[in-house]
């Protein structure tokens, strides 16, 4: 592993003495089975440490966004009950030792020892965990000093306790965004994660000598996809940045002949429009892996050819399922319109079906809802029975909430998100759909599009649109002019908005 940022390399042996150095003193601190480790942390490489530490040990690792502020904060450490925290003083512009000594003032105002914590925001917690060489906060431990006790210490003690480890037990929670409402957190085994990642690499070996994945830790697909691939995959994997950087991305892929790039879309197209992008080489990438949202096929071929990338693919799925439930890397290479224009098929252990309103499989082509079961789908929502029950059915499968069609040899094409219909006067809008077309408009580099109130058809069509850089301004008409023949008259968005960027959720 490579973080470029920190310019550490790990070989196997070096990463498995930090993860077994860091165990131990846990361990010898009274870390329990079970017991919830919050990990609020960029892209480091003790994140990743404490990835494989937590799961020696039974822990559950709870990941944290790094830009959350007090209040998310404290509402992810309370909500499961998490027993320590390990976070850096820093990361870039964010404070966060700051925001963390406002939720948890006792820090200063206590002479306690470390792991005595008694913190009224966060009962629960009480060790918390500093990174950095040159940090020393009354009432915390140092990461480095742990280190290094736990690398003069006997392991005996850790290899029993990693053997008593139930595979099937909770290793980890990712804190899933709705539109609506506080985040829930999303628990995985280990025996579904790493299944899960074996899966990929079989599907992928040939492509995942060396990966860059400059997407944050905290999301489900850099864990899946990036963190976890060096357990079962002979593979290098590249950490670019500790935040989302385009030029270090491509700094990293040029020096280290990266052969594989996953990421959101907007990985893909923040390289695609840089400006400095022709000073790096690009020209070893052999595979792109996108998800978290569908791609314009037209935008996947610009991108295999420009960057140039061998072969680009859609991937579908979800935090509630360990990231992955298709792969368009099913479809050979002369079936451009599958691989690129489809969410792919289902991946091995899994099994999809698109069902009706009543849970009854649709015929082939047909819109319905897309439901998942098998061994990555989630233990559940942790501390939310109800939010499970909703989610998850009796028999297991997962109610992902997301229309598709699937075709007669089971490859997937999305539709949109229940959630996301438009009823405007009675009649269902995709969203998706105005924004695929309005992104058509030469001028348009992004579309978002979404219901506002409106009085007489209850609800009216909204876009945000985000521009392309150095080219002539548009006027709502101008868009609106550009979409009469090509959608229906009712699918136009009556309101338009020009903006800089897009509010979104953190996954």
């Amino acid at each position: 592993m490579l973080y470029s940022c920190e310019q550490k390399r790990y070989t196997y042996k070096t990463f498995k003495h930090e993860v077994d150095s860091i165990a131990a003193s846990l361990l010898e601190l009274g870390f329990e089975k079970n017991d919830r480790f919050a990990v609020w942390l960029p892209n480091t490489s003790e994140n990743v440490t404490m990835t494989y530490a937590a799961s020696k040990l039974g822990l559950i690792k709870v990941n944290i966004n790094p830009a959350y502020v007090e209040r998310e904060l404290e509402y992810c450490i309370n909500k499961v009950g998490c027993k320590g925290i390990l976070l850096s003083p820093s990361v870039k512009s964010i404070d966060s030792l700051s925001i963390f000594r406002r939720l948890v003032p006792e820090l200063d105002q206590q002479s306690s020892l470390p792991g005595e914590l008694s913190a009224k925001a966060v009962p629960t917690l009480k060790h918390v965990i500093l990174t950095g060489e040159q940090i020393s906060v009354p009432g915390t431990h140092s990461y480095v000093d742990l280190l290094k006790r736990g690398a003069q210490t006997s392991h005996t003690k850790l290899t029993e306790r990693q053997a008593s480890v139930d595979p099937d037990s909770a290793v980890a929670i990712f804190y899933t965004s709705g539109t609506t409402g506080q985040p829930k957190a999303a628990t995985l085994t280990n025996f579904g994660m790493l299944n899960l990642v074996r899966a990929q690499w079989e599907l992928l070996s040939p492509f995942y000598s060396c990966v860059c994945v400059p997407i944050p830790m905290f999301h489900i697909f850099a864990a899946t996809s990036g963190v976890l691939n060096v357990a079962v995959a002979n593979c290098k994997v590249i950490f670019p940045a500790v935040l989302p950087d385009t030029v270090a991305t491509m700094r990293a892929i040029h020096e280290e002949k990266c052969t594989a790039l996953i990421g959101a879309p907007i990985i893909f197209s923040d390289i695609l429009m840089h400006p400095d992008r022709k000073k790096y080489d690009l020209s070893s990438l052999v595979y792109g892996g996108s998800g978290a949202t569908s791609l314009q096929i037209d935008f996947l071929r610009q991108v295999e050819k420009e960057f140039p990338i061998t072969r680009m693919v859609q991937g579908y799925g979800m935090t509630e399922n360990a990231s992955l439930l298709t792969s368009g890397m099913w479809a050979g290479d002369d079936d451009s319109q599958r691989r690129l224009g489809s969410l792919g098929r289902c991946m091995q252990g899994l099994e999809i079906k698109v069902v009706d309103q009543q849970g009854q499989i649709v015929p082939i082509g047909q819109q319905g809802e897309i439901w998942a079961r098998g061994y990555p789908i989630m233990c559940g929502y942790y501390g939310d029975p109800e939010k499970t029950a909703e989610t998850l059915t009796p028999s297991g499968w997962l109610r992902t909430g997301d229309e598709a069609k699937m075709d007669e040899d089971g490859y997937l094409y999305f539709v949109g998100r229940q959630k996301e219909i438009i009823i405007r006067g009675g009649v269902n809008i995709y969203p998706i759909e105005v924004e695929n077309t309005i992104i058509e408009h030469p001028s348009v580099a992004q579309a978002q599009v979404f219901s506002i109130p409106d009085q007489r058809y209850g609800e009216e069509v909204c876009a945000w649109i985000i521009l392309k850089p150095n080219v002539p301004k548009c006027q709502t008409q101008d868009i609106q002019n550009f979409l009469k023949d090509k959608l229906a008259f009712f699918k136009i968005p009556k309101h338009i908005r020009f903006v800089d960027k897009f509010i979104t959720t953190p996954t």
